[in-house]
């Protein structure tokens, strides 16, 4: 199994929306990366792992999972 870059980031249109004019998208990015460092290589129990993980930023939940160019995809619930 390939785990994804993490510094490899992409974000959708919600999380730009969401955290671009209070200018966190930088912060949101190192955020994600720690997390990542905080997760499993593989998931053994029906939770997170690289591949796909949850966590909370500045009081919103946000899912992060990997995509199809080895990089992490990060969105709000209801984009996923």
């Amino acid at each position: 199994m390939k785990l994804p870059n993490p510094f490899s980031q992409f974000i959708t249109p919600g999380i730009r929306a969401k955290f671009e004019k209070s200018n966190h998208l930088g912060d949101l990015w190192v955020e994600v990366i720690a997390q990542y460092k905080n997760q499993p290589d593989e998931c053994l129990d029906g939770g997170n792992d690289k591949l796909f993980f949850s966590f909370k930023f500045k009081n919103v939940k946000l899912f992060v999972a990997a995509n199809e160019i080895n990089g992490l995809t990060v969105m709000l619930p209801e984009e996923y």
